[in-house]
């Protein structure tokens, strides 16, 4: 076998107006073969259905299912190795360079997919549709169960009301992105309560449209909306006396809190950057030790497939200032509450004047250290303490700790509680073995030991 011993790469400038859009240029030595110097990590659009390029480079989907992009390695004109070498020395490098992509390793052929727009185009509307008369979960579930008197209850022929049923029922699994011109023909309960891929951004922009009622059944997205969001479900169920799931009626604080509530539904539109599957290596050795790349400020972005530059990880489109700037100033005082929860800081400080800062600091999971020291004027210290989303070092709680209201529990401190700091503040935060215990899952399990003995000596 040959063994690898030691990867080196190089970064390179993400590029579309390449063909093949390099992103990584790789040196490796081994110990028994002589040195391959400027192996180039690429991605490409595919246009075939063969396993591998022209040049005879190995092609790593990055989603089988689509088959549209894919990753390879490009070895230089000297390199000896074999194709099936090439092919192992490929799937190293492109693990190594920081796990950008689902790839699969099977021999198949894409999947037919569903033609939204075909069948769309396909269906013979009445003159006289009305979307509001299957806009109601009763008829969509007698719909979906073929019940016979749901044909006779609506106004139209049977075999429109099938096909048009059929269409829906497919519409609705693709991407939010795909239904926006259809928005007028899909009833909205239908996507709020089957969607799997309903991201919050999508959910706050549709605000005025949503059925909450239905929202709660789907659990694929109640499993990704932050605490904000969830308080906001559940003030507007019970403000306008709508029924409650009954899987969190008696847990609603757990369910609004917990972020590990429906966590089994989680999905994500677009795949996580490290699910590459094990792959058994058959010509090459490779002792990683202090030589395994961690990836870190080089982890590629530039993958349409995958997190791109244009796309967040549910599919949602990145927006110019500009862009955002219209909608911000379009949205109501809730819908900015609720995008401020969950933005990222530039938007923060983009509208630091024009937004509710409590709420910012209570819910906004990507608040940092140094966010909140540069804005600290804005910083409303009992709302942080409640944000139990955020990660921040003992200093930063140290250097603030008398900006707390220590009257009551300050969820961010028991988080970040440690032996030292609790021996240090006990006097003046509000902790006891149950508050300790409440907390048990976000504490460091040797702190949280530590701890308890101090407690329970008390």
């Amino acid at each position: 076998m040959l063994k690898i011993k030691k990867i080196e790469f190089m970064k390179v400038l993400y590029d579309d107006a390449l063909t093949q859009n390099i992103f990584s240029i790789a040196n490796i030595t081994f110990s028994n073969y002589e040195t391959i110097n400027g192996a180039l990590l690429y991605w490409q659009q595919n246009h075939s259905e063969e396993h591998f390029t022209k040049e005879g480079d190995y092609k790593f989907f990055y989603d089988l299912a689509k088959a549209q992009y894919f990753a390879s390695v490009k070895f230089p004109k000297d390199c000896k190795l074999t194709r099936e070498q090439r092919q192992e020395l490929a799937y190293i490098l492109l693990e190594e360079r920081g796990a950008i992509g689902t790839y699969s390793f099977l021999s198949t052929k894409p999947k037919v997919h569903f033609h939204l727009k075909k069948a769309f185009d396909a269906l013979d509307f009445p003159e006289d549709f009305d979307l509001s008369l299957f806009d109601s979960l009763t008829v969509l579930r007698a719909l979906e169960e073929n019940d016979e008197s749901i044909y006779v209850s609506l106004p139209y022929d049977r075999d429109f009301i099938t096909s048009y049923f059929n269409w829906i029922r497919l519409a609705v699994q693709q991407h939010h992105s795909k239904l926006l011109p259809y928005l007028n023909r899909i009833p909205f309960s239908y996507i709020c309560s089957t969607n799997p891929y309903l991201s919050e951004q999508f959910l706050i922009e549709h605000l005025d449209r949503l059925n909450l009622e239905a929202l709660q059944h789907n659990k694929s997205v109640l499993a990704r909306v932050t605490s904000s969001f969830k308080r906001y479900l559940i003030d507007e169920l019970l403000k306008n006396k709508k029924h409650i799931h009954p899987d969190f009626v008696d847990q609603i604080d757990d369910f609004i809190e917990s972020n590990i509530f429906y966590r089994s539904f989680e999905i994500v539109f677009l795949p996580e950057a490290d699910e590459i599957p094990v792959m058994d290596l058959t010509y090459f050795e490779y002792d990683r030790g202090s030589y395994k790349w961690g990836g870190s400020e080089h982890l590629v972005k530039g993958i349409p497939s995958l997190i791109s530059q244009k796309y967040d990880r549910y599919g949602d489109i990145r927006l110019t200032n500009q862009q955002m700037d219209t909608k911000f100033t379009n949205f109501t005082k809730t819908q900015q509450k609720l995008f401020t929860a969950v933005c990222e800081l530039h938007w923060l400080s983009r509208y630091k004047n024009d937004i509710d800062w409590s709420y910012v600091c209570q819910y906004n999971e990507h608040l940092t250290e140094d966010f909140l020291s540069a804005h600290l004027k804005y910083v409303d210290f009992e709302a942080l303490g409640l944000n139990t989303d955020i990660a921040v070092d003992t200093a930063f709680l140290e250097k603030y700790i008398h900006r707390f209201n220590h009257t009551k529990i300050v969820p961010l401190i028991i988080r970040h509680l440690t032996e030292d700091f609790y021996l240090s503040h006990k006097d003046e935060i509000q902790v006891n073995i149950d508050v300790l215990y409440r907390y048990i899952e976000s504490i460091d399990l040797e702190e949280f030991a530590r701890i308890e003995v101090h407690l329970t000596e008390q």
